[in-house]
């Protein structure tokens, strides 16, 4: 076995450390973009078995995400499935861009290359690639008899691939950095086009999708300032953080299957107390964030 390569993580820090050192001036932000951009060039350059295999994934999401719109097209109103193509196309196209151009992330934990983009990634991908398309069921005021049960089937093996990428991916031993972004990603791109379509769909408070969509930017924007001021280190989702983001997957998915499938296993008061529950427990994770975030920025190495 070759020696660990972790060439791809030095790289990274050492331009991190070139905009730290400069003070973050324009001049570095633009070596940084150039020097970015021509390294992931050369990855898919260098990869060509990596960068087939994902582009074959990539193909095969995108035939099933149109066949999803296209279903819809055959037993609804046509405005809602054009719009969704509209929505979905562009955000299909920057998800397959971001992938490509961190194909240097898909090594695996010892920093060997991956021949091919592997079963954890493909599950996040998916999941990130495909997230649009979960507010077309949302929206469907009375859904067909005939596309109620591939719509809930949709959203039920959307949600199933959260479980299952971070298991195999351990269970496999090939944990990759791209990995652990896409899960990231996808989880907060899923959860959000979620809440939004079924906010349109009258299913859920206002309250809710403001608490949610002050969550996920939240974490992102703290994610960020982090990478580029402390670099590309892994980041250990909290206790409070991984209970709040299982308490929001059940609760929008049950409501979304009792929609879709006509279900009445909660009473109406049942779904208002799961949202006040969840309501708590957002807000309580948001002030958590906050308070994490002045920790950090009053600690000598933080940010002023």
């Amino acid at each position: 076995m070759s020696a660990p390569d972790n060439a791809p993580h030095d790289f990274t820090r050492r331009l991190i450390d070139d905009l730290a050192n400069s003070g973050y001036a324009p001049s570095a932000w633009r070596r940084f973009i150039s020097q970015s951009w021509q390294r992931s060039v050369d990855d898919v350059r260098t990869s060509p078995s990596l960068t087939r295999s994902f582009l074959l994934s990539a193909g095969v999401y995108l035939v099933a995400g149109t066949g999803l719109i296209v279903l819809t097209w055959a037993y609804h109103a046509a405005p809602l499935p054009g719009r969704s193509l509209a929505l979905w196309l562009p955000w299909y196209a920057v998800s397959v861009g971001f992938v490509l151009t961190h194909l240097g992330m898909a090594d695996d934990e010892h920093g060997l290359k991956n021949r091919r983009f592997n079963a954890p990634n493909q599950l996040s991908f998916t999941r990130f690639a495909l997230a649009p398309l979960v507010m077309v069921p949302c929206l469907v005021a009375a859904p067909h008899p005939a596309t109620g049960p591939v719509f809930a089937v949709f959203i039920v093996g959307m949600s199933l691939t959260d479980a299952l990428d971070g298991w195999i991916a351990r269970r496999q031993g090939v944990c990759t950095r791209l990995g652990q972004m896409l899960d990231y990603l996808a989880d907060l791109a899923f959860l959000t086009f979620l809440a939004i379509g079924l906010y349109l769909a009258n299913a859920i408070p206002v309250s809710l999708l403001w608490l949610l969509l002050i969550r996920y930017p939240l974490t992102l924007v703290a994610a960020l300032i982090l990478y580029f001021t402390r670099g590309p280190a892994s980041l250990a989702p909290t206790v409070l953080g991984r209970l709040t983001t299982l308490a929001t997957s059940v609760v929008l998915l049950l409501i979304s299957l009792g929609q879709l499938l006509g279900l009445g296993w909660l009473p109406s008061a049942g779904v208002s107390w799961l949202i006040q529950i969840l309501q708590v427990l957002v807000a309580v994770n948001i002030f958590y964030l906050v308070y994490l975030g002045m920790i950090w920025g009053k600690s000598p190495g933080g940010a002023s």
